[in-house]
């Protein structure tokens, strides 16, 4: 089964901010096994000319980083052997791997390779933003968060940092794929808030994990799934969110409508709410070809 993946995009800086520090990335490329994907949304922090900074860069190096699964395996080349040559093939008993040239690595062994890769990718792009800071000590502290999706061989790899989140709607269920590096949701975690509480909490804004903001190293969280034709998934900051609860977010992705169209009601409902932080969305429809 091969897949055709619609996708749409849409950033906002809302009605409370000045300038606009999140970022949204999305790029989809098809070939004769179906579509490829890379979506990501960054959520910048550090004010102007940081938080903006940190949010592109942050995309900038995880899609250079990822660049490759997109391009053609290289052609293999060729040999041209001397007549003369006499070549002596070997047989190969039952069981002998050694005559053998290729070894297509098993599914599970790919998709840890995969998810390795991509949160390599983050922390590169953690050290980014890190190098920059120290160069301009105007941006120092400057940081992100980060969620990506890769869409690849029918499989989504889902990594996060901080709160922007990354959600699937499937068989009219829908469900965040991400975990919250923030003081609310470590309260809910533990019992000591409603998960409700989480949007009107007067420390909801502070997060434990970021890129950049001094963090030498970070912790990558990484999720795997197996498409499935009919799959909406949704990339956002926790501008979008914050302003547009659970149950708006599934009724308006259960929707008949265009990812450009969903993105573009979901920022509209996210300023018609408040618009307290920036706003951004990507919208990831995958069907079977």
């Amino acid at each position: 089964m091969h897949l055709k993946i619609t996708a749409a995009d849409k950033t906002d800086v809302g009605k409370q901010r000045e300038q606009n520090e999140d970022c949204a990335y999305k790029r989809v490329e098809s070939s004769e096994e179906g579509d490829k994907g890379l979506f990501i949304v960054a959520d910048g922090m550090g004010g102007y000319k940081a938080g903006e900074v940190a949010s592109k860069l942050a995309i900038e190096t995880i899609s250079k980083a990822l660049d490759s699964f997109f391009k053609p395996l290289p052609d293999q080349p060729t040999i041209r052997l001397d007549r003369a040559a006499t070549l002596k093939m070997q047989p190969v008993r039952k069981g002998d791997a050694s005559g053998q040239k290729t070894r297509k690595l098993d599914e599970t062994s790919e998709v840890a390779d995969i998810e390795e890769r991509l949160k390599t990718a983050i922390q590169q792009a953690n050290a980014a933003i890190l190098r920059h800071g120290e160069k301009n000590p105007v941006a120092r502290g400057l940081g992100s968060t980060v969620t990506a999706m890769l869409l690849h061989d029918q499989q989504a790899y889902i990594a996060n940092v901080g709160d922007s989140r990354t959600y699937l709607l499937r068989d009219k269920q829908l469900t965040a794929l991400t975990h919250d590096h923030s003081l609310v949701a470590k309260l809910v975690e533990t019992g000591q808030i409603d998960p409700e509480d989480v949007y009107t909490h007067p420390q909801r804004n502070l997060i434990y994990r970021s890129l950049g903001a001094g963090h030498k190293s970070i912790e990558v969280d990484v999720f795997h799934e197996t498409v499935q034709p009919g799959d909406t998934f949704l990339l956002c900051s926790d501008g979008l969110w914050e302003m547009v609860h659970q149950q708006d977010l599934l009724r308006e992705l259960s929707e008949p409508a265009s990812p450009q169209k969903i993105c573009d009601t979901l920022i509209e409902l996210a300023n018609q709410n408040g618009g307290e932080d920036n706003i951004s969305a990507i919208v990831v429809h995958v069907s079977a070809v």
